[in-house]
């Protein structure tokens, strides 16, 4: 019985290091902004990214070709960043183009952060395996 307590308190250990390994690696390995996005039930929600910027234009990549925000950006392009402490509005594009440059980009800006994240993810948001779109942030 007490093999059995141990393991169920290495598996709670585990999930708490986990869990705060990924929140320490995503919300303090640099800048995260606000990116203010409507939901499916017409409201808006606000979601914590990563943000890159070179040669004057910014990318995000949060979500993937099924979802709801990324399908509606061709009908309804502008989106609100919190960025900074200021609220600053861009027209979105999706760029798919641009997923070399994105992680290339999030790699340097982000270092060791990406990496812990893509070690925890199992490799899903490596490159190579990443779903993600790109959108392509152009200032309104």
């Amino acid at each position: 019985m007490k093999i059995v307590y141990k393991l169920i308190i290495a598996f709670v250990a585990i999930s708490i290091f986990y869990v705060s390994l990924n929140f320490a690696a995503s919300e303090l390995g640099g800048e995260v902004v606000q990116l203010i996005r409507n939901d499916p039930e017409g409201s808006t929600k606000s979601i914590r990214v990563w943000i890159v910027d070179a040669r004057d234009q910014a990318w995000i990549e949060h979500g993937d070709t099924n979802s709801f925000w990324v399908k509606r950006l061709s009908s309804e392009p502008e989106v609100s960043l919190i960025r900074g402490g200021a609220e600053i509005k861009y027209t979105a594009v999706t760029d798919i183009g641009s997923h070399e440059i994105y992680h290339d980009l999030r790699r340097a800006k982000y270092g060791i952060a990406d990496r812990i994240i893509e070690l925890l993810s199992f490799g899903a948001a490596h490159r190579n395996n990443c779903t993600g779109i790109p959108v392509r942030l152009d200032p309104v």
